[in-house]
């Protein structure tokens, strides 16, 4: 965990080198000198991390070596806060004698950080001495992820089981998955195919893949399973395979190449022309095909490769089989096998299967628990302790142990972003913009050439999904938020509490802990005794407010107790907490980076925070503020404002003068993303070069004045312009195409029944495009959107369209969700034609009146998921053909007419009776 909390504080010493002090002479040399001394120590940390990964205990003095080195590490931040909390509190306070005594106290503070660092290197040098006493000074190069060398039990011991399943205990058929992965090893194309099944530790992609193969094996010449797992060495799994290939291996003492190349040759001479199927089970590592693959010839016979992993980047494949969480049938199946449940058990065992959130392992490792206590006071106890159980009893912990691999396999740079899930609640859904944004203010992520920090922080999150230890909800075909497996959420917080990244107090644990935290994460109820307490407690640079209690508003001496003694605080998210007041102390946080105020209810800024000249993200979404301040032009850091869903109409014209800001999100509170409503923009904000997101704006009168403006923004990405007519929406048509990087569009009219002029548009559209919202009438369905391959979201409302539009949006190969709204198709029947919308994921029909019927034809809509289906009050009959969308997992009837709904829950009609799949029927 080096990268945790010490590469923030040598960002910090570089950007303290860059200040005033970079030309201060001696101060500078001691600071070149801490910071060398930090890098010795990181790459000692390192090693030490990589020691904690191989072995199942670290010595109690390697423990306290670390804390020591942890405490160092924040005395340091607190030193540069500290430093800088003076430079400024002498730069915006007057100073006596006309001015004498400031550049006294001035040297007094360049003085005491000078004799400050001095102790500090001391006592690092002593620090990295007893950790080289520890022989932390091997170099970690060439191993993968946090370099880590695993014992043979810990990496294989628990996929051992999997090679001797049981048919009638460890595995529930799958018949989806089973049927289609022998359909792919032994029938489809004569050439070599690569198949890869993707899931998290636990899911049973071992399993699956060893009945199969254990079924189908004697089909093939030759076969071999070969287990990789994170720490391989070539020469043995290529001698592994070749005697499961029944070839002989000669040793050789020539050097490492030569021998993998010796080793390379007679395999791939023998498979040429022969029929074979290899596993190889659990890879980690990126570049192991790309080693692997000269072994294996791609000949014409037949052949197959299964790669199971948990990186869905691992390899090149010719078809991915993302294996989910089972569904609660299949889960309480494969319960009842391992326990033999008795009926009188029966709803205390639906309630710990919720607890295993569909993750196999975790359901059979407390089956067979349970298996042996079939009494109902032993299964309440396991229940009501069951986060307690999988931590401590020995029959459940190897279930962390898996979850381990995968936390220790991630790059150093991704583990504090992992960690992060842990501040938050269990089962707690993030918004993808607030982790990302926290995650940047935090100092975890660092842009690279050619990318922003938030393109760098997607990245990161991106990465943490691939590699299937963070799952993505979707609404309107974004992502919506993201959250962890309860199991990985309790792995999450016991490495929380080891590295003490965050002091979370709940009604669980309500009193401080003696380490002083840098982050506090407040869940459920503010302890009554924190007012007092936090005084002591000024090593908190961040708080989070998450589930507080909202009978009660949050105390004001506690919101002034804060921001009188934590003046270094740098991220403050109060995001839909019961909060009604922002003092004017909010001003004395000079530091501050972060503050999120969404769904609070605040009413009013107070003028103070013109003052927080650090301050880079202000999100007061859904609050009821309703006038921005003048001086927020004085935030001339400022790079995210966020007023969606509040009362603020107009923008002032202060906002013009931020040259820093990139993202503007606005919209006003009794509107929403199905009824656009924008604020005003004053004049001069073509001022904002860097601006990247402008959403959403009123066009104002003088439109060529806005328009030439509008041309000035060469980086807009997402761009949101209501209030328009058939005139204006051709004036700012004509601008969008010539905006390269535009990626979002959204137009709206201010009367529903004005026509939104796209022709301008049509000849050349923005390149990039892959959103786009439509809201007002169409004299003809826009052909040029069948020449946007990159379009993945398409919303229509008031389009009033009397030709289908199915039929020129089916072919369209990323489209993943799709919505029809408020009489944007006046026909009488959808039809979803075989083949079409390959990637369709979501589908949303609001508001047709005229719409009667809708088919689907078997092979339509391969990948729907969502189904929601909204007053259309002509729909009695249950869509034709649905019982084919076999990946469909919500659907939603939402203020339907009485028949139709009556068929629905009765199951009524010969398409409607087949689906057994179907998890969730959503009737509102």
């Amino acid at each position: 965990m080096a990268e945790t909390f010490l590469t923030p504080i040598i960002h910090s010493l570089i950007d303290l080198l860059k200040d005033e002090i970079g030309s201060i002479k001696g101060i500078r040399k001691k600071v070149e000198s801490l910071k060398r001394e930090l890098d010795i120590i990181q790459a000692l940390l390192k090693d030490a991390d990589a020691k904690t990964n191989r072995e199942d205990l670290i010595s109690d003095a390697m423990k306290v070596w670390m804390k020591q080195l942890r405490e160092e590490a924040d005395h340091i931040n607190d030193v540069i806060d500290e430093y800088r909390w003076h430079v400024a509190q002498s730069t915006t306070k007057k100073c006596g004698f006309n001015g004498f005594l400031c550049p006294i106290k001035a040297l007094k503070s360049r003085y005491t950080i000078s004799s400050q660092i001095e102790d500090i290197i001391q006592s690092l040098r002593q620090i990295k001495d007893v950790g080289q006493g520890f022989g932390l000074s091997q170099s970690l190069q060439g191993l993968q992820g946090s370099g880590d060398k695993t014992s043979w039990t810990e990496e294989h011991g628990d996929r051992f089981g999997a090679h001797f399943v049981e048919e009638d205990e460890e595995y529930v058929d799958i018949p989806l998955f089973q049927g289609q992965l022998k359909s792919f090893l032994l029938e489809g194309e004569s050439q070599r195919m690569i198949i890869s099944l993707v899931g998290q530790g636990g899911i049973g992609k071992t399993t699956l893949a060893k009945k199969v193969y254990n079924e189908v094996k004697h089909k093939f010449e030759f076969h071999a399973w070969i287990t990789v797992s994170q720490s391989y060495d070539m020469k043995i799994l290529l001698k592994d395979m070749m005697g499961q290939f029944g070839l002989k291996a000669e040793c050789s003492i020539l050097g490492h190449d030569m021998m993998i190349q010796g080793l390379i040759t007679p395999l791939r001479q023998h498979l040429e022309t022969k029929r074979y199927v290899v596993i190889f089970d659990d890879v980690w590592d990126t570049n192991f095909w790309e080693k692997m693959k000269y072994a294996l010839p791609g000949n014409d016979n037949g052949s197959r490769v299964i790669i199971t992993t948990r990186n869905e980047v691992v390899a090149p494949c010719d078809f991915v089989q993302k294996l989910e969480t089972w569904s609660h049938d299949m889960a309480y199946e494969l319960f009842c096998k391992k326990t033999l449940c008795p009926v009188e058990l029966e709803k205390l065992s639906h309630k710990i299967i919720q607890k295993c959130q569909g993750l196999p392992l975790a359901i059979r490792a407390i089956a067979g628990l349970l298996s042996r206590k079939n009494v109902q006071f032993e299964w309440q106890k396991v229940l009501d302790n069951i986060d307690f159980e999988f931590k401590t009893n020995p029959q459940l912990t190897r279930i962390f142990k898996i979850l381990s691999l995968s936390y220790h396999d991630l790059p150093y740079h991704l583990k504090p972003c992992l960690l992060y899930f842990g501040i938050f609640p269990e089962d707690y859904l993030i918004e993808k913009e607030r982790l990302c944004g926290l995650w940047i203010y935090e100092g975890f992520v660092q842009a690279r050439e050619g990318k922003t920090v938030e393109e760098e922080a997607e990245g990161y999150l991106n990465e943490l999904v691939e590699r299937n230890l963070v799952s993505l909800e979707f609404l309107y075909g974004t992502v919506k938020g993201c959250k962890v497996h309860d199991l990985m959420h309790e792995f999450i917080i016991s490495k929380v509490n080891d590295l003490c990244f965050c002091q979370i107090l709940s009604q669980k644990t309500s009193e401080f802990d003696e380490y002083k935290h840098r982050r506090l994460s407040i869940h459920g109820t503010i302890p009554t005794s924190i007012t007092r307490k936090i005084q002591h407690y000024t090593t908190i640079r961040s708080i989070l407010l998450l589930n507080v209690n909202e009978i009660e508003c949050i105390d004001k001496s506690f919101m002034v107790a804060l921001f009188q003694n934590l003046k270094l605080l740098k991220v403050l998210d109060f995001e839909n907490a019961p909060l009604d007041y922002l003092p004017k102390e909010v001003g004395n946080l000079f530091q501050l980076r972060y503050l999120n105020l969404k769904d609070t209810n605040i009413k009013a800024l107070p003028e103070s925070i013109c003052n927080l000249h650090d301050l880079h993200y202000l999100s007061l979404e859904n609050t009821q503020v309703d006038k921005l301040p003048k001086s927020i032009g004085k935030l001339h850091n400022l790079r995210v404002l966020n007023i969606l869903q509040a009362f603020v109409r107009e923008l002032p014209k202060e906002i013009n003068k931020l040259s820093n800001l990139q993202q503007i999100f606005a919209s006003r509170k009794e509107d929403s993303l199905a009824n656009l409503s924008a604020v005003k923009i004053q004049e001069g904000f073509s001022f904002l070069k860097n601006l990247e997101i402008l959403l959403h704006v009123e066009v104002y009168q003088d439109v060529v004045g806005f328009t030439n403006e509008l041309k000035n923004l060469s980086n807009l990405k997402m761009l949101g312009v209501s209030n328009l007519t058939k005139e204006t929406s051709k004036a700012i048509c004509d601008v969008s195409k010539r905006l390269n990087h535009l990626h979002t569009l959204l137009l709206s009219v201010g009367d529903v029944d004005e026509i939104l002029d796209l022709e301008p548009i049509s000849s050349s559209p923005p390149p990039l495009l892959h959103a786009l919202y439509l809201s007002g009438r169409l004299n003809k369905f826009p052909h040029w959107l069948l020449d946007i391959n990159n379009l993945v979201v398409l919303i229509l409302r008031h389009s009033k369209l009397t030709e289908n539009p199915l039929k020129y949006l089916k072919d369209l190969p990323n489209l993943t969700c799709l919505l029809l709204m408020d009489n944007s198709y006046e026909g009488v029947q959808l039809h979803f034609e075989e083949g079409s919308f390959p990637k369709l994921n979501e589908i949303r029909l609001k508001y047709l009146p005229e719409l009667k019927f809708m088919k689907i034809d078997k092979g339509a809509l391969p990948l729907l998921k969502v189904l929601i289906i909204e007053s259309c009050p002509l729909i009695e009959e249950v869509p034709s053909g649905i019982q084919y969308l076999t990946k469909l997992k919500k659907f939603g009837i939402w203020n339907m007419p009485k028949n139709f709904v009556d068929r629905v829950q009765s199951n009524e009609g010969p398409d409607y009776s087949k689906i057994q799949h179907l998890p969730i029927v959503d009737i509102m």
